[in-house]
């Protein structure tokens, strides 16, 4: 195994990263770090997807089950405690494999992160000023307070809109300032392995895991977490499966509304996560089919990476 070298394995929810990533991880002698935002929360099982018992058995998994709902984690966090894990697996000579579909965590491991990265945001303010004004209200107010950032903007991107006034309104500092101020790059060679599916055929599939995920009992988990006090405003529990949940259980709508609305959202992660690896140069796309097993899937990346290593 070559040293200082980081294997990610990125792409949408629901295209299947994670039953792959176990043989990958076993023919590579890997240990995997999840760049996912929730899974390192206890009481989170169900919500969001992660490895089970099974697989943590077979392989090392970092960020997975670590903290309590109330503790902060945010991206900077995440990169500096995944650096020193990334140390500590080269130092049992094992490859650190990233895995995840948050391309936010995954970018501030690679790249470097700011100090407004630390806090944690609360977007509900403008999300609801987004819903009375619209996008292009927002956008000429960003266009105001950090022009550098708006150009590098679509006009209907709302996440990142959303994201840069919340952080100029946060800290009082715009964007543009706060990048300049980024941590080193992580200084290790990467290869960067993104999986993709047809969309149409993703979006099925996510709403069928939406399905899945009722059946095995989502709404019971969110019932357990409602009667411990937590609720959609808690930070840990700012996502979708999550969101959804603690409004039907209120009697505010019906089971097929939140049905509907849970498979909405993700559909609409899946999009953005899309575009966030889409812009990176350093993506090498893994076409998967839905009838491919995993076990085929992982070989396709493994061929691909020991080419890469031994050229």
């Amino acid at each position: 195994m070559p040293a200082n070298r980081v294997l990610v394995l990125a792409g949408p929810t629901g295209v299947g990263k994670t039953d792959i990533s176990i043989p990958l991880a076993l023919a590579l002698r890997g240990e995997i770090i999840s760049a996912d935002a929730r899974q390192i929360f206890r009481d989170l099982e169900i919500g969001t997807a992660k490895p089970t018992r099974e697989m943590r058995a077979q392989v090392v998994h970092h960020f997975v089950d670590e903290l309590d709902l109330t503790a902060r984690w945010t991206a900077g966090d995440f990169a500096r405690a995944a650096r020193q894990r990334i140390e500590e697996i080269f130092a049992r000579d094992h490859l650190p494999i990233v895995v995840g579909g948050s391309g936010f965590y995954i970018g501030a491991l690679l790249d470097g992160f700011f100090e407004a990265d630390d806090e944690g945001v609360d977007y509900g303010p403008l999300r609801e000023r987004l819903r009375t004004e619209g996008t292009d209200n927002l956008y000429d107010e960003l266009r105001q307070v950090d022009p550098a950032v708006a150009a590098r903007i679509m006009p209907q991107d709302a996440h990142r809109i959303l994201r840069a006034l919340e952080i100029f309104q946060r800290t009082g500092t715009p964007l543009s300032e706060w990048q300049k101020r980024r941590t080193e790059p992580l200084p290790y060679l990467v290869a960067f392995y993104c999986l993709r599916m047809e969309r149409k055929v993703l979006y099925e599939r996510v709403n069928r895991r939406v399905l899945q995920m009722l059946d095995e009992g989502l709404v019971n988990e969110v019932r357990a977490l409602f009667e411990k006090g937590y609720d959609e405003k808690t930070n840990a529990l700012r996502t979708h499966g999550y969101q959804e949940v603690f409004p039907y259980l209120r009697g505010e709508y019906g089971h097929d509304e939140m049905v509907a609305r849970i498979q909405k959202a993700v559909r609409h992660y899946v999009k953005r996560q899309f575009v966030w690896f889409r812009r990176d140069p350093r993506v090498i796309w893994i076409d998967r089919s839905p009838d491919e097993s995993p076990d085929v899937a992982a070989r396709k990346i493994l061929n691909h990476f020991q080419k890469e290593t031994l050229s």
